[in-house]
């Protein structure tokens, strides 16, 4: 023995069946729990980690031919003082100390908690069924990993149902927790199916996402603008585009009246092109305040005319010209709009707001639009080709989405959705094709509930999860800066109860600090060896024999660690919900040979 482990050795008969105590015994070899007495009262549970057969001593006796001994080296892993388990192991027993195996009634000790929720059963132990603490795991972030048809999604059903399951019982819970589950396959379609009131679904065309409700940091999210040029820009054309009809008609004399008065741009020409661009929009408007104030154009200077008069004469406009559209625009303007001789464009923008629920896909474009133009007139005459790339995102964006996510006129506003009530919501996204548009949904969501979490202060009583499916597509660590929302509420998000469920196939993927902030993790079979070697490197408290472990495990076992469990343990994981997608099968069975 030594500090960290122990060595014992068992001949072939202590593999058969034992009585002890009343209690039958059994040891099949890797993963099996043994004790040791401490004292009387006080038992050192080690687990079994590997197993080997002895060198056989030297011997001209026939019989030794038959006396074959096994080395084996277990951990320990913590002490049963009376009736309680508790991990860790101060004090270890004396070499030549006698090894049992541990029957049922120790490991239930070991891993069944009081209040806890059971997935499956101790890998070993059929009639061993662990439980999760209820606190730690809905008090925790929470991963579940493995490779495709390891079944992880079955795990994640399971522990769905059980939540439905609690949700939906009288006085089982003291909070009213919140649900949001995002799914890409239609895989959490049973929740609803299941009789469970707490349940409700939202299908893809129940809900719309209005751009209008989209903040700074979502654009950034999914546009990624640069920092010094783009998101400046970005950023007034999100405000530009929530200006109502009547805003935008400000607006074009704003710049129009900017144009006319600005004399840096190189020539008549391109000056008199700016003027027109905004002008021209609103020469309707014009005339109603030139017929007002002069009959129905008593002298020759409609606006249109008034327009055409401005020309170079002799190398000169004419100062009656210029006095009269400046007059003109400002008078449309109005003067609570103007400040020290210029349109307040600022004012304008809060005066003249629209819904953010009546802000489409197509306002936002055409405001970058407008930026550009706006750019234009104050001489940056290369900013649209500085800003290409932006500007061909957000036209994806409108071409994909502007008939079906984007759409004001299908189904509720997400925003509204997510304030009703309590339990669980499933969210349909499997019309989002792309991973722009997922990356976009989810962290409105995100943000959007997290602020939420942040405006209720610590101590709400309603707290809120976030389970995202194929996590690796919202999550992804190279796609996310360190103050990213994902990324804040792995951090900071348990101080005002808010959590984040990562389900992936791709662990590599995610977010290294989604990864070490989670409380507890479940992990399936794992084969690829970039994704082992993450693992090993990223998630806390996992062993190296652990992770050895994870290539050969069947559909259905997983490791499971974590603050919500005693000790780190292997499980068989109930097939209640287990993986229905077909097997392709190529051939007929009667010509295998």
């Amino acid at each position: 023995m030594d500090q960290e482990k122990i060595r014992l050795r068992a001949s072939r008969s202590d593999f058969s069946d034992r009585m002890l105590n009343g209690e039958p015994r059994h040891l099949n070899g890797l993963n099996q729990y043994l004790f040791a007495y401490l004292s009387i009262s006080t038992k050192v549970i080690f687990r079994v980690v590997s197993a080997e057969e002895a060198e056989r001593p030297y011997s001209d006796q026939p019989s030794s031919r038959f006396s074959t001994s096994y080395i084996f080296t277990a951990v320990p892993i913590g002490e049963i003082e009376g009736s309680s388990y508790v991990p860790g192991v101060v004090d270890l027993p004396m070499v030549g100390s006698n090894v049992y195996a541990c029957d049922e009634s120790i490991l239930k000790r070991v891993f069944c908690v009081r209040e806890g929720v059971e997935i499956g059963s101790l890998a070993g132990y059929d009639s061993v069924r662990p439980t999760f603490d209820i606190d730690s795991l809905f008090s925790g972030h929470l991963a579940i990993l493995g490779n495709t048809g390891s079944g992880k999604s079955s795990t994640a059903r399971l522990l769905l149902d059980r939540a439905a399951s609690l949700l939906d019982a009288e006085d089982a819970l003291d909070a009213e927790p919140r649900f949001f589950v995002f799914d890409l396959h239609g895989d959490y379609d049973f929740l609803t199916r299941g009789g469970y009131g707490c349940t409700r679904r939202i299908g893809a065309d129940e809900y719309h996402l209005a751009p209008g409700e989209l903040s700074m940091d979502d654009w950034s999210a999914i546009l990624d603008p640069s920092r010094r040029i783009q998101k400046p820009l970005l950023e007034r054309a999100v405000r530009y585009s929530h200006l109502n009809e009547e805003g935008k008609k400000k607006l074009f004399a704003a710049f129009a009246y900017t144009a006319i008065r600005d004399t840096s741009i190189d020539s008549h020409a391109a000056r008199k092109f700016q003027v027109s661009k905004y002008y021209q929009p609103i020469e309707g408007e014009l005339n109603k305040i030139l017929e007002r104030e002069s009959g129905p154009f008593s002298r020759p200077q409609t606006a249109h005319n008034l327009l055409v008069s401005f020309n170079l004469e002799y190398g000169n406009i004419s100062k009656d010209v210029v006095e009269g559209l400046e007059s003109l625009l400002k008078e449309f303007i109005e003067d609570e709009y103007m400040s020290d001789g210029l349109p307040n464009i600022e004012r304008i923008l809060c005066e003249y707001e629209k819904p953010k629920s009546e802000v489409s896909i197509s306002d936002v474009v055409d405001a970058l639009d407008f930026v550009f133009d706006e750019e234009e007139v104050r001489g940056n005459r290369q900013i649209r080709s500085y800003s290409e790339g932006l500007v061909t995102q957000l036209r994806n964006l409108r071409e994909r989405y502007s008939q079906d996510l984007f759409s004001l006129e299908r189904g509720e506003s997400i925003a509204a959705l997510l304030n009703k009530g309590h339990g669980i919501l499933v969210l349909d996204v499997s019309q989002i094709i792309d991973e722009s548009g997922l990356k976009l949904f989810s962290h409105y969501v995100a943000r959007t509930l997290f602020q939420a979490s942040l405006d209720a202060g610590r101590g709400s009583s309603t707290p809120i999860y976030l389970i995202f499916d194929e996590a690796h597509r919202y999550i992804r660590d190279a796609d996310l800066t360190d103050d990213s929302v994902f990324n804040r509420i792995a951090r900071e998000g348990r101080k005002f109860g808010i959590y984040l469920t990562a389900i992936s196939q791709i662990p590599s993927e995610l977010s290294r600090v989604v990864l070490s902030q989670t409380g507890t993790f479940i992990i399936h079979r794992i084969q690829n060896s970039y994704d082992l070697d993450y693992v090993r490197r990223n998630i806390p408290s996992i062993s190296n024999g652990q992770v050895m472990r994870l290539p050969a495990f069947a559909p259905g076992t997983a490791t499971a660690l974590g603050s919500s469990i005693t000790v780190p343990l292997e499980l068989q994981i109930d097939d209640d919900f287990a993986d229905e997608t077909p097997t392709i099968r190529m051939m007929k069975s009667n010509r295998i040979r």
